[in-house]
């Protein structure tokens, strides 16, 4: 297991990059060197995006290209096709809405908000992932089975509550209102790799139960 505990951290700090403006060189360095193995289920998204960079004749004017149709999908200014923010999808297409409270809510029992601008409401994608990230990392650095068990059961409590009631619909609207496959391909292969990670979660969580604490436990021991 000790491998798939790493493996997760990276994940999610990738996720987490591919969703922050601006994209850079490192950013898609990073995507272009990953490796699936055969029949992964997320070949198909992943494909899309490796194709998207090694088509490219520029790697500056992908660069650039990306960010613009970055900022116009998810940045703005004005109204954007894909807002990356829980509230949007969850209260009537309202920002920092209850979703944004209780997620700040869960970062701070934590001890983890993220360090960022502070107009950048807490749902946004990235910071969720981010904190996702986090989660991982203090999972796989855990010298205690039960400290790591109780990390682990908080990421799954997380993904439950506060990614995935919105992630799908939110990656539909960022596929259906472009036409790049960088973008199209990262819907895909965002959604399939945290719709796996929570099963991987549960089964990991579900094999270890005479382990795990008797309640769902989402804050930090005192």
């Amino acid at each position: 297991m000790e491998r798939e505990l790493k493996e997760r951290e990276g994940l999610y700090s990738l996720l987490r990059a591919l969703f922050s403006y601006p994209l850079t060189e490192k950013v898609l360095n990073a995507v272009a060197s990953l490796a699936l193995e055969p029949g992964s289920p997320l070949a198909l998204g992943l494909q899309q995006l490796q194709g998207r960079i090694r088509d490219a004749v520029n790697d500056r004017a992908l660069i650039e290209a990306l960010n613009i149709e970055m900022t116009r999908l998810m940045e703005g200014p004005g109204r954007v096709p894909a807002p990356p923010f829980a509230s949007f999808y969850l209260h009537g297409e309202r920002l920092m809405g209850p979703a944004a409270v209780a997620v700040r809510r869960f970062y701070l029992q934590w001890s983890a908000m993220p360090e960022t601008n502070w107009r950048i409401p807490p749902d946004h994608i990235a910071l969720e992932l981010g904190f996702l990230a986090y989660l991982a990392r203090r999972a796989a650095e855990a010298t205690h089975d039960a400290e790591r068990w109780r990390i682990l059961q908080a990421s799954r409590e997380f993904l439950r509550r506060h990614v995935l009631p919105w992630l799908p619909r939110f990656c539909e609207a960022l596929a259906s209102n472009t036409t790049d496959p960088f973008f199209t391909g990262l819907a895909a292969f965002a959604h399939e790799a945290i719709r796996l990670d929570l099963e991987w979660l549960d089964a990991v969580l579900a094999e270890h139960s005479d382990s795990l604490p008797s309640n769902e436990c989402t804050g930090r021991s005192s």
